[in-house]
């Protein structure tokens, strides 16, 4: 992050949490592990409060020492870490297929580093799914700061009840986002109802074995009609 970027995310333009909430959260966001009492039921029941308390917490550490994509990627040697990541967020747009005035969708899309570079690079217009209404803010401040606020946006949803009709967007692409659903064919199914051209997902996004996802993925895309130029990215 530059200097600028730092000193942004220190004034808490476009998103920050008040000093009073904060150990109110972690207090909330403990009491879901199995070390403070907290079973998995629970956690499955509340996903969506679990995820919400943690990414409040976390996002301001993340984009200090991250940057403002919050994924990895394969790095060569001599090779800068946000270098890589720029890299593998080109590669994603190619492996979609792109093309301008294409409608994207981002999902789980944090504070929209991803997106941004997508839509710069393939000239598209990319739509960020988040249910973080903190990391939206930010991301929304950030979009106008970069100047894409006007051809990229966000809606505040759960992935796992994607609020868009058929035919809304042109692609979808997910980076390491979904590993949150309590239930991977039902977010798969989810994905196939938005009835899109082309689909990239990635290897983290259930933190099972890969393997047995890939068997799944292929069944979703077979039996659920899902177009032939989906994508599942395994690193």
């Amino acid at each position: 992050m530059s200097k600028a970027g730092a000193l942004d995310l220190a004034s808490g333009l476009g998103g920050k949490m008040e000093k009073s909430q904060v150990l109110s959260a972690v207090e909330k966001y403990e009491k879901y592990h199995v070390y403070y009492g907290g079973a998995e039921e629970e956690r499955k029941a509340n996903y969506t409060d679990m995820v919400n308390k943690y990414y409040d917490l976390v996002t301001g550490f993340y984009e200090f020492g991250w940057g403002e994509s919050f994924h990895f990627a394969h790095r060569y040697k001599g090779e800068s870490l946000q270098e890589s990541i720029k890299r593998h967020e080109h590669f994603l747009a190619l492996q979609l297929g792109l093309r301008p005035g294409q409608k994207v969708l981002d999902v789980g899309c944090g504070i929209g580093g991803p997106l941004r570079e997508i839509a710069r690079f393939s000239l598209t217009s990319v739509t960020g799914l988040n249910n973080n209404e903190y990391q939206i803010s930010r991301g929304k401040e950030l979009n106008r700061i970069v100047g894409v606020d006007k051809t990229c946006d966000f809606v505040k949803a759960d992935f796992m009840k994607m609020p868009f009709p058929e035919n809304s967007f042109d692609a979808v692409y997910a980076i390491e986002a979904t590993c949150h659903a309590p239930d991977a064919v039902h977010l798969l199914i989810s994905f196939s109802f938005l009835n899109v051209i082309s689909l990239c997902l990635d290897a983290c996004i259930f933190c099972v074995d890969v393997p047995l996802f890939c068997h799944i993925f292929k069944f979703c895309i077979f039996f659920l009609s899902l177009d032939a130029t989906a994508r599942f990215i395994e690193y």
